[in-house]
């Protein structure tokens, strides 16, 4: 009996250990759920219908934004892609309560869903999933009425880009916020801040953000009688064109300076042809890796996709002048003389330009000098036949002379002839070998014209398209 009893006084002692804190907790709990009760009974709140006791009452929503990150800026969908946080403040008369009434609980958190909302969108959204984080957190409700809602989400808006001074662009995204039903007279939107909150961005190693400024609007539409108001944040960025500079357009340059080699290489070298071809092919490619990149767009011509264009009309146009300058190294003496421009353009003002001294060139009067003298050699090589004052030696002769002289003009004519057929051929052989280093001459001084006018366009055509851009 004994035992029975101490065994009753220690569970009594053990009830009466645990018992405070057990009914601690149902006393909070159960003033939390008759708070709940209490404002969301079907008699006192309806989540449908504006938080206001008068239909005429405007719901005032503050509406404030925090960037987090620029995620992405597709070019060429042109699609803007934030991490940031939403945040939403109004006041709901209907949640109002006496903290000392319910155990003094001064908050509480709800879903999103139990509460009315105000049906602020992004016009602009090009997601299909906007504000889906907002059913991923609670909304807090003060007992003086505040409902605020912060919700974290990432938000895809169209953005038009801009691409005159690509890769050295800004681009100014709006991101606008507004009812979708309620107008001016219902609902009421204001700024939390003159600007987002930068407080927690993680700079994008692509874009620098120069800042997101905040403007109200009241717009009126063709649809409504009252206007609706919206807020629109301009997020302003920058493009980083380090990326872009070594990868592009430096290797783009490179190629121009490359160029010159087709002009240095000597003209009998085969491989002068090839090196064009192979440089264009190169700049070809480069060029389509730009145009994968950019949006389809003939509102304007980038600035990179400019300099790819002149340097490829650069590079066909000093291909053409390459051709140029073999054509006349390789020009054929027998289709005629030299061009008088050649010989006073090229020859004359070209080589004292650029200081070439080709010293006592071989000219056609020379040439006619040594034909001349060719031909008196031939007759002083042949000279008349000798007098004989012996009667006996003429009479001798006298009978044979007619057969002698026949045969000795034969034999000297055929001598003449043959003379002055090797004397013409060496001849026409000093003239085509004047002509062709006059062409091989010209040649030359034409190289070295389009060296300079390549370089000098390449120079030009690189500071007037790149001085464009803003710094």
């Amino acid at each position: 009996m004994e035992i029975l009893r101490s065994k009753l006084l220690a569970f009594v002692l053990a009830i009466s250990l645990f018992t405070p804190d057990i009914c601690s907790t149902n006393f909070t709990s159960r003033g939390e759920n008759h708070l709940l009760e209490d404002l969301f009974s079907a008699t006192r709140y309806n989540k449908r219908v504006r938080p206001v006791r008068r239909s005429e009452e405007v719901v005032n929503v503050t509406f404030g934004l925090v960037v987090r990150e620029i995620v992405d800026l597709d070019d060429k969908n042109q699609l803007l892609i934030t991490r940031a946080e939403i945040r939403e403040y109004w006041h709901d008369p209907l949640m109002v309560w006496n903290p000392s009434e319910y155990d003094g609980i001064t908050f509480i958190s709800v879903h999103p869903k139990d509460i009315w909302l105000p049906d602020i969108v992004l016009y602009n959204n090009a997601g299909t999933e906007f504000g889906s984080g907002m059913t991923r957190t609670k909304a807090v409700i003060n007992h003086d009425g505040l409902v605020s809602i912060n919700a974290p989400t990432i938000i895809e808006s169209s953005c038009k880009i801009h691409v005159t001074n690509y890769p050295f662009d800004q681009q100014n995204c709006k991101l606008k916020f507004g009812s979708w039903t309620h107008e001016v007279n219902r609902l009421a939107l204001t700024l939390e801040r003159p600007s987002a909150d930068l407080h927690e961005y993680s700079p994008s190693v692509e874009w620098e953000l120069i800042g997101v400024p905040g403007e109200f609007h009241s717009v009126k539409y063709a649809c409504c009688d009252q206007p609706f108001d919206d807020v629109t944040y301009n997020v302003r960025i920058k493009r980083r064109p380090l990326y872009y500079t070594m990868y592009l357009i430096i290797p783009c340059a490179m190629i121009s300076i490359l160029t010159l080699l087709v002009f240095l290489l000597p003209p009998d070298c085969n491989e002068r042809m090839t090196v064009g071809m192979a440089i264009l092919v190169t700049l070809s490619f480069f060029f389509i890796m730009v145009a994968e990149n950019m949006p389809a767009t003939s509102e304007a011509v980038p600035l990179v996709g400019m300099y790819y264009t002149v340097t490829m009309i650069e590079v066909s146009s000093a291909f053409f002048m390459t051709c140029w300058v073999l054509r006349f190294h390789h020009m054929n003496p027998t289709e005629g003389e030299v061009p008088k421009w050649v010989k006073v353009y090229l020859l004359g003002f070209g080589a004292k330009l650029f200081r070439f001294n080709f010293g006592n060139r071989t000219n056609f009067n020379e040439v006619q000098n040594e034909k001349k003298q060719g031909d008196l050699s031939l007759t002083e090589n042949n000279p008349p036949g000798r007098k004989v004052n012996d009667n006996t030696t003429k009479e001798t002769s006298a009978s044979n002379q007619p057969i002698n002289e026949k045969s000795n003009g034969n034999v000297i004519s055929d001598k003449k002839s043959s003379s002055k057929i090797l004397a013409e051929n060496v001849q026409y052989q000093m003239i085509l070998e004047a002509r062709q280093e006059e062409w091989r001459k010209a040649a030359l001084v034409l190289n070295h014209i389009c060296i300079w006018v390549y370089l000098f366009a390449v120079v030009v055509s690189f500071m007037a398209i790149f001085l464009q851009a803003p710094l």
